[in-house]
């Protein structure tokens, strides 16, 4: 597939078989995945560690999902703390692939200690534990990624195996800055959450981090479309899904040359236990 065209001509949306051809896995965790140069990525830490431990005692520890989670295993590794069996799903077969070397410590898989890092001294400062070990931490991980497996998802699917799987599995649903890429358009949107939704047990809870009113990003110099979200069309669609308990978080961030966004927002709900 040719990817030298500009900006300006690549302006369609790809299915994800094309946009798996036109992903970098490797550009882009050379990019995003160190705090030192994303500084989303401290909102984005700070605001997991402390959702995580203020819901400690309400969450269940049986199972996860990370919908979309690309190649970046910060939101799992988190979890992977609290949480014994994590399945781990992307749209890009690559993405899935440089998860595996990691979880299998091949010698080409990438070298996630500095983020780790981040998230260990942020972990120990809001806890006060000093006892964490970096080295525990990824064993953990490792184990709840082997215990829930690697999984392609496709939002525009109906016979996935992510989505169409068992309702009211999973303890924790989370997806970071995924469903924006993935849905086109607002009703698919709106149907997949409601889709995440019967996915969780009752008093399960959702993590979703959106960019904010971002139209595009560059990536290897193609312009692609994002699904532009505003709190409002998250929380509403939220709410029809029947999800309660919300609470959102957002920072503002300036505009840069390979996306229009403008605030990062982490937000959580709960599915209602049932009155019965």
């Amino acid at each position: 597939m040719d990817t030298t065209h500009s900006t300006e001509n690549s302006n369609i949306q790809l299915n994800s078989e094309e946009r798996g051809c036109q992903f970098n896995t490797e550009k882009y965790l050379s990019i995003h995945a160190y705090p030192t140069m994303i500084p989303a990525l401290n909102f984005i830490i700070e605001n997991l560690i402390r959702i995580v431990n203020e819901n400690k005692t309400r969450l269940g520890h049986d199972r996860a999902l990370e919908f979309g989670g690309g190649p970046s295993l910060l939101g799992s590794f988190l979890l992977a703390q609290k949480i014994k069996s994590i399945v781990f799903a992307d749209y890009i077969s690559h993405n899935l692939t440089d998860v595996e070397n990691w979880v299998k410590e091949k010698p080409n898989a990438h070298n996630w200690s500095d983020l780790f890092d981040r998230v260990i001294q942020e972990y120990q400062k809001q806890t006060d534990d000093m006892s964490v070990k970096r080295s525990d931490w990824e064993k953990q991980l490792r184990e709840a990624i082997k215990h829930g497996g690697l999984f392609e998802c496709d939002v525009n699917a109906n016979d996935g195996p992510v989505l169409n799987g068992e309702p009211k599995h999973y303890d924790v649903v989370l997806s970071s800055m995924f469903l924006e890429r993935a849905c086109t358009t607002h009703i698919i949107y709106k149907h997949t959450i409601k889709r995440l939704y019967e996915l969780l047990k009752e008093d399960g809870l959702i993590i979703l981090i959106s960019d904010l009113d971002q139209t595009y990003y560059i990536e290897n110099e193609h312009r692609h479309p994002i699904l532009s979200l505003n709190r409002t069309v998250v929380i509403e669609a939220l709410r029809d899904a029947g999800f309660e308990d919300i609470h959102d978080e957002s920072q503002n961030q300036e505009l840069d040359k390979v996306a229009d966004g403008n605030a990062v927002m982490i937000i959580t709900a709960f599915k209602p236990k049932s009155s019965v």
